[in-house]
């Protein structure tokens, strides 16, 4: 499931310096910055790829803050999805993104970029009207059980008056056809959820960006300038083909 290994198409990861107040983080890119955004990680937590992610866009003039979503749960003994699911069952999702919104207003954080379970927070946050940008990764619209769990997204996406991007590819076994066809219907109906489907891509798909394929490859880089796009950040007009 998403990320476990730096990418190849990110920039070698420069210093960067811890923030621990709410919860805790590693920061990169100009303090003083206009552009303060944070990145929520996948179940893997903050590892070399989304160092690699952050790096990339603290190079475009804004400061980044990848969050250690598992602060006190301790380190993965290993990369394996058993261990990585083991830690986040002991993670209660309502508690983090209760500090998690605390830290967005006290930083003045301009965009939140999540990825997979990232993504569900990212709903969470469009939900609570959260004033800033907001770009979710391969989500769980159908919810993530857990001990302290957020309301599940299809139940109130509908009724979201905040606008959120939603990147998700058309072979992703963790959303499922049922699910991507049912968040489908729910854009149709509400245009505050600002959803791009990627056709023949799966879940952690942006890690294709060093793809051979070119068509998987092509993905990726839409889906980055796309979210680059939404966070403000962005070299280019982006061509709204999805």
């Amino acid at each position: 499931m998403c990320h476990g290994v730096a990418s190849p198409a990110f920039p070698k990861v420069p210093s960067f310096r811890p923030y621990a107040k709410q919860i805790q983080a590693s920061v990169f890119g100009d303090s003083g910055a206009s552009r303060r955004l944070a990145v929520l990680p996948d179940i893997y937590g903050a590892n070399p790829f989304y160092q690699g992610f952050a790096a990339h866009l603290a190079a475009r003039s804004c400061v980044v803050y990848l969050i250690d979503t598992f602060a006190g749960l301790g380190d993965l003994p290993k990369a394996s999805r058993e261990a990585a699911f083991e830690r986040r069952h002991r993670l209660r999702d309502r508690e983090f993104v209760d500090a998690f919104a605390e830290f967005v207003s006290t930083e003045a954080i301009t965009g939140v970029v999540g990825f997979c379970l990232g993504g569900l927070y990212v709903f969470e946050l469009a939900r609570r009207n959260v004033p800033c940008n907001l770009v979710a990764f391969y989500p769980f619209p159908q919810g993530l059980a857990n001990q302290n769990a957020l309301d599940v997204p299809f139940d109130y996406l509908e009724k979201v008056e905040k606008r959120h991007t939603v990147l998700v590819g058309t072979q992703d076994a963790s959303l499922g056809p049922e699910n991507l066809a049912r968040l489908q219907q729910v854009a149709q109906r509400n245009r505050a959820v600002d959803l791009h489907v990627f056709e023949g891509s799966d879940h952690g798909f942006l890690a294709d960006l060093a793809e051979e394929q070119e068509h998987r490859r092509a993905n990726a880089s839409h889906a980055l300038a796309l979210c680059e796009q939404v966070l403000g950040v962005s070299n280019g007009s982006v061509d709204p083909r999805t």
